[in-house]
Order: structure tokens, then sequence, then C-alpha cells
């Protein structure tokens, strides 16, 4: 009997050491998880980027990282052109936009802006509204903040306030699907320096909800090397730094 309690209290110590095992490689993936696999896609891209085609000290004005935590300054300024429609874009931007827009519609594609450049009240009535709406399926006032968060970003924290961004769908939605001019976005406004910069994919990187809408100027090489790698702009500064 002694030696079949001997046998017992070895497995309980095996079980409780398993249990303990499986109680913090769940603590470390549920407060760390994410974070470690970000770095670790990161560190597999290896592939140094060509940076004198790429970067100068006169473009990074169109690498620049906004979000939370690289907002603007506060005494951030821009020239903006107007658009025939009322919308407002970075005057270095403009051509290339408008280049886009023009190619598009020769092939059939009929692309509208529907957000352009936001002041910081006009972003934080776009948060605002998210969060209501978040409000009114049932959440919580805080969970819908931190919902309405990865959908509209905090004044000084999105890229429409630098002028760098467009929300792009079709002129008429019951005469061409959004889609059909998103996916010619996704396949062609690189060449003209724009990429689609939330995709569904890179949502644990970018921390922003998929938006196959919301196009960035970045330069058309930059946007070249991002298409072709399959990057998001966190994943290529990061390469793009990391040869410093």
């Amino acid at each position: 009997m002694k030696r079949k309690s001997g046998l017992g209290c070895t497995g309980a110590v095996v079980i409780f050491v398993c249990i303990a095992v499986m109680v913090t490689l769940t603590v470390m993936k549920l407060t760390g998880g994410a974070l470690g696999r970000i770095k670790t896609e990161m560190s597999l891209i290896t592939d140094p980027i060509d940076k004198d085609a790429v970067s100068s000290g006169d473009d990074d004005w169109q690498l620049m990282l906004i979000d939370a935590d690289n907002p603007l300054p506060d005494d951030f300024s821009v020239n903006l052109t107007s658009l025939a429609n009322g919308h407002k874009i970075d005057s270095r931007v403009y051509p290339y936009l408008q280049k886009m827009f023009d190619d598009a519609r020769s092939q059939g594609i009929f692309p509208s802006i529907s957000s352009s450049y936001r002041t910081s009240a006009e972003q934080q009535s776009e948060l605002d509204q998210k969060t209501r709406e978040f409000i009114n399926q049932g959440c919580s006032p805080e969970d819908a903040l931190k919902k309405a968060k990865t959908w509209a970003a905090l004044p000084r924290t999105s890229e429409h306030q630098a002028g760098l961004a467009v929300d792009i769908t079709s002129v008429d939605a019951s005469v061409q699907s959004p889609d059909i001019v998103w996916n010619w976005l996704k396949s062609n406004a690189h060449k003209y320096g724009f990429i689609r910069r939330y995709p569904p994919e890179k949502s644990g990187i970018t921390g922003i909800s998929n938006e196959p809408w919301h196009y960035r100027y970045v330069g058309q090489a930059a946007a070249k090397e991002i298409y072709k790698r399959g990057l998001c702009l966190e994943e290529y500064l990061e390469i793009l730094h990391r040869e410093d």
C-alpha cells in the first residue's frame, strides 16, 4: 500500500508540474503572444531594401509613421490642395492621386473619395461617432471606445490629419460595386505611390481592422517594394531602419 501511495504522489507531482507549465504558457500567450508573434514575423523579413532608390532626407515626410505611438507634432502643418468635390490632400500628393483616378476611369473603374484630410476636431467627431455606434450595439462606453479605436484614430494619430490618406469608394454603388474599385486599387495603387494601409492579415501589427478603402501615399519606390514583398508600412520601416 505504501508503494502504491508513493507512485500516487509522484503522479500528482507530475500532473501539478504539467498544469503549471500549461498555465505559464497560457499567460505568456495572452500577455506577450501578439507582440512576440509580430516581432517574429518581422524578424523573418531579411531581404535588404535598396535605400538609395527608396528614401532620402527630402522625402521622409511621405514615410512618416502616424499612429497611437507616433502622433503628429502639436505644431504640424501641411499645404493642402482642394479637390473639385471639396476634399483636400497634401499638395505634393495631388498629382499622383489625380493620375491614379484618371487611369482608373480610362479602364472603366470609377473611384470616388469619401474622406480625405481631417482636422483634429473632425477626427474626434469620427471617433465619437464610431463609439456611439458600438454603444448602440450594447457595448459599455469603455468597451465601445476601445473597439472604436480599431476603426477611428484619436486626433493627431490619423494619417488623414497629415493629408496623406484618402478613403476611396465607387461613384455610385448601384452602378459599380465598391469591391470592383477596391480590387483595382489593390492591384494598381502602388504604381502611383499609394498602399492599401490596413489589410486584414496585418491588423495584428497595425492595430487597425481591415479597411479596403483606406489608401496612404508613401511614394512610388516605397509603394512598389511594399506591394512586391506583401508588407505593411510598419514592417517596411522596420527593415529600413534595421539597415541603418
